[in-house]
């Protein structure tokens, strides 16, 4: 009878300690972009391993709109219990701050830093029927025939659209028109199609189709060379300080207690760090970093300076 007593008191706590598991406040992830994008792609390479460090339940919930600021201020409107952070990323953070005339939430006041996990490298890419292969010869195309080229990109105020601004400039003017389109999907298409010349994109996105050779790399926009494309030059090796890279950035609300980002620290960075988890994110596209919050708050006061004075220089303003 003893026995049976433990044995079913035993069950009975583990039947307990389930059911607490069960209802225990899981951690939310917000993605605020649709599903299939960059930053819904390597949350959820991240998500399981997170879960694992924390000990609880973790779910990825896409919130997408408004370039990244729906759910980035559903975040920051949320209790700052550490049950939900979003996955931010350089527009919800830095660039919708440089652009846009008005946003719904502080990037810097309405959040509290919790790591930065990633970033993202960039590339220009043409269509093959462009007769430039360096960022030398599209610069005296571009001289030659004024207006003729034009670049795609996912929207007004994207870091690539920037970036092509910079570059414009940094070729003494160019005149290249800017086609915006509502994402990088529908403009990927069409630069397959040859209705646009040119764009600056994510290598994940972009390697696809030159390995298919429906586009052609030119260059691409990081301070190095990327260890994915070591053969392709930085745009910077033709027109010094045209660089740029995108980057995603854990946030909690503000006011979350230390303890509790320190605590939310520790499962981000470790699973960022974690080898598999590094692999897949690297297959993703992205370069895994794990900063302390500290770092990610000084990293991110410094991107929303430098954007705000190049979107200044060139005229890039979002109403």
């Amino acid at each position: 009878m003893r026995v049976g007593r433990r044995i079913l008191l035993a069950g009975a706590a583990s039947l307990a300690a389930r059911r607490a598991f069960a209802q225990a406040p899981a951690l939310r992830i917000v993605a605020p972009f649709p599903p299939g994008g960059s930053v819904d792609l390597v949350a959820r390479i991240v998500q399981p391993k997170v879960a694992e460090l924390l000990g609880g339940a973790v779910v990825v919930e896409n919130r997408g709109g408004a370039g990244g600021m729906l759910g980035s201020e559903q975040v920051a409107r949320s209790a700052p219990d550490g049950s939900t952070v979003v996955w931010g990323n350089i527009a919800t953070h830095a660039l919708n701050a440089a652009v846009y005339t008005r946003m719904p939430y502080d990037p810097v006041a309405d959040f509290a830093p919790v790591t930065l996990a990633a970033q993202v490298e960039f590339m220009l890419a043409v269509h093959p029927s462009v007769p430039a292969r360096t960022v030398a010869e599209l610069v005296a195309l571009a001289k030659a025939e004024p207006g003729k080229l034009n670049y795609g990109t996912a929207g007004a105020g994207s870091l690539p659209h920037l970036l092509t601004e910079m570059l414009k400039r940094a070729g003494g003017g160019l005149q290249i028109e800017h086609v915006p389109y509502r994402g990088g999907g529908p403009m990927l298409v069409d630069l397959q199609a040859g209705h646009i010349s040119m764009t600056i994109a994510d290598v994940a996105n972009i390697l696809p189709l030159l390995q298919a050779g429906r586009l052609r790399g030119i260059a691409v926009a990081g301070a190095e060379r990327s260890a994915v494309l070591p053969d392709l030059p930085t745009i910077a090796e033709t027109l010094p300080g045209v660089v740029g890279t995108a980057w995603h950035g854990i946030f909690a609300p503000a006011r979350t207690p230390a303890d509790t980002v320190k605590r939310l620290n520790a499962a981000f960075v470790g699973a960022v760090r974690d080898a598999d988890v590094q692999q897949r994110m690297r297959a993703a596209g992205t370069v895994p970093v794990g900063s302390t919050p500290e770092e990610l708050a000084d990293f991110q006061r410094a991107e929303i300076t430098k954007w705000t004075e190049i979107a200044r220089a060139v005229g890039a303003k979002v109403e």
